[in-house]
């Protein structure tokens, strides 16, 4: 009887726990290289869409200056992310 009772006490706990957990979304902010401009819709279609939303993430995509003012913003802990070609990588 104990035992049924633990089992069903931690199976308890542990589904508020996960609920919980996925309440929140995790917030992302994503740096473009360059101005909202055509190959940034691969970026922001899925935010407009609500894509991420739907995985618990709140993503924030900012219009650029360049690609390696994206890579310093990243670099510095700003962002979270970044587009950037390689060879302001480099």
């Amino acid at each position: 009887m104990q035992k049924r009772f633990f089992l069903k006490a931690s199976a308890a706990a542990l589904a508020l726990t996960c609920a919980a957990a996925h309440a929140a979304d995790t917030p992302i902010k994503f740096q473009l290289d360059w101005r909202f401009e055509g190959p940034a819709a691969f970026f922001l279609q899925p935010v407009a869409k609500g894509h991420f939303k739907a995985e618990g993430l709140d993503v924030q995509v900012d219009a650029g200056s360049g690609s390696g003012g994206a890579v310093q913003r990243v670099a510095s802990g700003t962002y979270d992310m970044g587009f950037a070609d390689l060879a302001a990588v480099m």
